[in-house]
Protein backbone atom coordinates (compact mmCIF):
# COMPACT_ATOMS: atom_id res chain seq x y z
CA UNK A 1 0.00 0.00 0.00
CA UNK A 2 1.46 3.35 -1.05
CA UNK A 3 0.76 6.52 0.92
CA UNK A 4 1.10 9.88 -0.76
CA UNK A 5 1.93 13.13 1.01
CA UNK A 6 -1.71 14.24 0.83
CA UNK A 7 -2.87 10.98 2.43
CA UNK A 8 -0.49 11.50 5.35
CA UNK A 9 -1.55 15.16 5.64
CA UNK A 10 -5.28 14.32 5.82
CA UNK A 11 -4.64 11.45 8.22
CA UNK A 12 -2.70 13.83 10.48
CA UNK A 13 -5.57 16.34 10.39
CA UNK A 14 -8.07 13.60 11.36
CA UNK A 15 -5.92 12.41 14.25
CA UNK A 16 -5.44 15.99 15.51
CA UNK A 17 -9.21 16.66 15.29
CA UNK A 18 -9.94 13.44 17.19
CA UNK A 19 -7.51 14.29 19.98
CA UNK A 20 -8.91 17.84 20.23
CA UNK A 21 -12.48 16.52 20.42
CA UNK A 22 -11.51 14.03 23.14
CA UNK A 23 -9.88 16.79 25.20
CA UNK A 24 -12.96 19.00 24.89
CA UNK A 25 -15.27 16.17 25.94
CA UNK A 26 -13.23 14.90 28.88
CA UNK A 27 -12.01 18.26 30.19
CA UNK A 28 -15.00 20.62 30.03
CA UNK A 29 -14.56 24.30 30.83
CA UNK A 30 -16.76 24.45 33.90
CA UNK A 31 -15.80 26.52 36.89
CA UNK A 32 -15.56 25.31 40.45
CA UNK A 33 -18.83 26.05 42.23
CA UNK A 34 -19.19 28.07 45.41
CA UNK A 35 -22.47 26.71 46.78
CA UNK A 36 -24.98 23.92 46.42
CA UNK A 37 -28.61 24.82 45.81
CA UNK A 38 -31.34 22.43 46.97
CA UNK A 39 -34.64 22.34 45.10
CA UNK A 40 -37.64 20.22 46.07
CA UNK A 41 -40.41 19.87 43.50
CA UNK A 42 -38.81 22.70 41.50
CA UNK A 43 -38.77 25.18 44.40
CA UNK A 44 -35.53 26.40 45.97
CA UNK A 45 -35.55 25.35 49.62
CA UNK A 46 -31.95 25.92 50.73
CA UNK A 47 -28.42 26.79 49.67
CA UNK A 48 -25.19 25.94 51.46
CA UNK A 49 -21.64 27.10 50.76
CA UNK A 50 -19.16 24.46 49.63
CA UNK A 51 -16.46 26.12 51.72
CA UNK A 52 -17.87 24.83 55.04
CA UNK A 53 -18.17 21.10 55.80
CA UNK A 54 -21.64 20.06 56.95
CA UNK A 55 -24.16 17.23 56.94
CA UNK A 56 -27.84 18.03 56.38
CA UNK A 57 -30.88 15.79 56.48
CA UNK A 58 -33.56 17.01 54.09
CA UNK A 59 -37.16 16.04 54.71
CA UNK A 60 -39.50 16.15 51.71
CA UNK A 61 -43.14 15.11 51.37
CA UNK A 62 -41.91 11.89 49.73
CA UNK A 63 -39.08 10.96 52.08
CA UNK A 64 -35.72 11.80 53.59
CA UNK A 65 -32.27 12.41 52.07
CA UNK A 66 -28.93 13.18 53.71
CA UNK A 67 -26.37 15.33 51.97
CA UNK A 68 -22.72 15.76 52.89
CA UNK A 69 -20.66 18.81 51.99
CA UNK A 70 -16.99 18.07 52.51
CA UNK A 71 -13.75 19.36 51.00
CA UNK A 72 -15.56 21.64 48.56
CA UNK A 73 -17.87 18.96 47.12
CA UNK A 74 -21.41 17.75 47.80
CA UNK A 75 -22.76 14.21 47.80
CA UNK A 76 -25.93 12.36 48.73
CA UNK A 77 -24.97 9.89 51.45
CA UNK A 78 -28.37 8.42 52.38
CA UNK A 79 -31.92 8.27 51.07
CA UNK A 80 -35.00 6.26 51.92
CA UNK A 81 -36.18 6.05 48.31
CA UNK A 82 -36.56 2.56 46.83
CA UNK A 83 -33.86 2.72 44.13
CA UNK A 84 -31.14 4.81 45.88
CA UNK A 85 -29.66 5.90 42.54
CA UNK A 86 -28.96 9.34 44.03
CA UNK A 87 -26.74 7.79 46.72
CA UNK A 88 -24.59 6.03 44.14
CA UNK A 89 -23.93 9.24 42.15
CA UNK A 90 -20.45 10.73 42.42
CA UNK A 91 -19.56 13.85 44.41
CA UNK A 92 -20.20 17.15 42.64
CA UNK A 93 -18.19 20.36 42.85
CA UNK A 94 -18.30 22.11 39.46
CA UNK A 95 -20.88 24.68 38.45
CA UNK A 96 -23.84 23.05 36.71
CA UNK A 97 -23.33 19.52 38.09
CA UNK A 98 -26.39 17.92 39.70
CA UNK A 99 -27.50 15.02 41.84
CA UNK A 100 -31.16 14.11 41.42
CA UNK A 101 -33.47 11.96 43.56
CA UNK A 102 -36.47 11.44 41.28
CA UNK A 103 -38.73 9.66 43.80
CA UNK A 104 -38.35 12.59 46.25
CA UNK A 105 -38.34 15.30 43.53
CA UNK A 106 -35.07 16.58 45.04
CA UNK A 107 -32.26 18.24 43.07
CA UNK A 108 -28.83 19.32 44.31
CA UNK A 109 -27.12 21.70 41.88
CA UNK A 110 -23.72 23.32 42.15
CA UNK A 111 -23.78 27.03 41.41
CA UNK A 112 -21.21 29.78 41.27
CA UNK A 113 -22.17 32.93 43.19
CA UNK A 114 -19.88 35.08 41.02
CA UNK A 115 -22.18 34.50 38.06
CA UNK A 116 -25.54 34.24 39.78
CA UNK A 117 -25.64 36.79 42.58
CA UNK A 118 -25.23 36.23 46.30
CA UNK A 119 -27.23 33.15 47.41
CA UNK A 120 -26.97 33.69 51.17
CA UNK A 121 -28.68 36.18 53.45
CA UNK A 122 -26.50 38.30 55.73
CA UNK A 123 -27.96 37.19 59.06
CA UNK A 124 -28.05 33.39 58.98
CA UNK A 125 -25.87 32.52 56.00
CA UNK A 126 -28.76 30.43 54.66
CA UNK A 127 -30.92 30.75 51.63
CA UNK A 128 -33.11 33.87 51.40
Amino acid sequence: MNFHKTDIFFLSILIFAGVLLAVLIYFPRTSVGTYVEIRVDGKRTAAYPLSADRRETLQTASGENTILIQNGAASMTAADCPDKVCVSMRRISRSGETIVCLPHKLVLEIKNSENEGTPFDAVTGGAP
